[in-house]
């Protein structure tokens, strides 16, 4: 590849070179509109030339991990071509990979690899639930940042499944389907076998079983060696590899490296419920499919928790003291507009408690949500409009669309569509969304020429859904079946 530090690649400047790998390189940029840190993955521009796949597995990784929302997973900003070269800017990680501490510690302790591996599992059951596997877990692809958070990268070989996203070019996935790192590598990977996401289970014991090591179970001298190993040789037992390591880990991940995936856990929240059965792990972390975040934000589950038992009690309590006093007093009717409305279910009741930064407050709001979290995101912390705003304004519209709410979704939907092609998918969305509002008001002519604007599908799931109900409403309240012309 040729020198591309000092470049412009659009809103972005190239500052140096951090990683390079088989398909893409690595850089550090500076995203000029916002004045952020960014980093660029571009792919290498005489792959991009050769073959067509290689750009449509590209594509696909920003689209696999855009369609994901999570803590513990790299956020993608953007995917775009200039001058030939394909990049995907994402989420710049100050810290190191998995592969780098292992490298400089050697074997780490076993509770520092049980926040590793809780966190990894909660990601990925959140990728699993999208119908995504990985199928490239290893050290390399876990970055670890200085306060302790796990976030893991690099979805380039991940299989989206035809249950997830219907228009996954089934081909796509074919070609390569044994691709992956030999040394992490599950048994059916090796063998070409049809994956799931009980793969990416065994591909993290592995990359645990190292951690906890200082050493992968399996080497030989050619990827082909190694990869039967994993198929029919045993790993050599953990608990002689060190000491220090609880007899309840060491099962765990056992268990993940089975070679039958029948014989593995099943769900990756399997393992944090088995965790906490064996008292690795506080019971207060939630196993419950859907709502995995990182450590501080169970603090914040537990603060929302309380606050929300304490209201409840004081709720009681003033409810009494209410019913006590109406008594005496004889009051039945003031009795009943009280039970109508307690003033102690007052608006001041409901605030939504601020956080120190715009960070926590999404992860909040997470905890909570409520459109009234959300919308504390965007009002206590206007100064990060661009990317916590932003995702905040996103989750709205998806409450409002849920909820056929037109009314209060199309001023955001009027503010995305005015965005630069910057934001060109926040710009698409915007202009589905006002599409949607046109066609639900059955104004069918409006409605089509929004989506006449919409110049590009951009890799996210929300507009899909928005689009694709924008353009059936339009549909099928034209009885000839054809649309109508957009208007001049």
């Amino acid at each position: 590849m040729e020198e591309l530090t000092n470049r412009e690649f659009g809103d972005y400047h190239i500052i140096r070179r951090i990683g390079s790998g088989a398909t893409a390189d690595v850089f550090l940029a500076e995203q000029r509109s916002l004045g952020r840190r960014v980093a660029l993955k571009i792919l290498k521009k005489e792959l991009a030339a050769a073959d067509e796949t290689y750009t449509r597995r590209f594509t696909r990784e920003a689209r696999a991990i855009a369609a994901l929302n999570h803590p513990n997973l790299v956020q993608i900003y953007q995917i775009d071509c200039r001058d030939g070269y394909w990049f995907i800017a994402q989420e710049y990680v100050q810290g190191e990979t998995l592969q780098q501490e292992i490298q400089r510690s050697g074997a780490l302790p076993a509770e520092k690899v049980l926040v590793l591996l809780w966190q990894i599992a909660a990601a990925f059951q959140t990728a699993a639930e999208a119908g995504i596997v990985h199928r490239d877990i290893k050290p390399e692809n876990i970055l670890l940042t200085a306060n302790g958070t796990v976030k893991v990268t690099d979805f380039g070989l991940a299989h989206l499944q035809m249950s997830a996203i219907a228009k996954t070019d089934t081909a796509l996935t074919e070609i390569g389907m044994t691709l992956g790192t030999p040394l992490y590598m599950s048994p059916e990977q090796s063998q070409g076998k049809p994956l799931d996401h009980r793969s990416d289970i065994y591909s993290l014991g592995i990359t645990c079983w190292h951690a906890l090591a200082g050493k992968p179970p399996f080497t030989g001298d050619t990827a082909l060696s190694v990869a039967l190993q994993h198929v029919n040789s045993p790993p050599p037992p953990l608990a002689k590899q060190r000491t220090g390591i609880p007899s309840a880990l060491t099962a765990v991940i056992e268990r993940m490296i089975a070679k039958n995936p029948e014989d593995r856990f099943q769900h990756f929240h399997e393992i944090i419920e088995q965790l906490q059965t064996a008292g690795l792990l506080p019971p207060h972390i939630s196993v419950h499919r859907r709502s995995f975040v990182p450590a501080s934000a169970r603090q914040l589950l537990q603060q929302a928790l309380h606050q929300k038992h304490s209201r409840f009690r004081r709720i009681l309590i003033r409810l009494f003291f209410a019913v006590i006093i109406a008594i005496i007093g004889g009051v039945l009717g003031s009795t009943y507009q009280m039970w109508k409305r307690p003033p102690f279910l007052s608006a001041g009741a409901l605030i939504v408690e601020k956080k120190q930064t715009a960070e926590e407050q999404w992860v909040y709001a997470c905890v909570i949500n409520t459109p009234e979290a959300w919308r504390c995101v965007i009002d206590y912390f206007p100064e990060e409009n661009y990317f916590w705003g932003r995702k905040a304004k996103r989750q709205l519209i998806r409450f409002y669309y849920a909820e056929t709410n037109t009314f209060d979704s199309l001023p955001l939907f009027q503010e995305f569509a005015v965005l630069s092609d910057v934001d060109i998918e926040d710009q698409m969305l915007g202009l589905a969304g006002l599409a949607w509002c046109a066609a639900e008001n059955q104004n069918d002519v409006m409605a089509w020429n929004y989506l006449q604007r919409i110049k590009t599908a951009p890799a996210d799931i929300l507009f899909d859904q928005i689009y694709d109900a924008a353009k059936k409403a339009v549909q099928k309240r034209v009885e000839t079946g054809g649309l109508p012309k957009p208007l001049k």
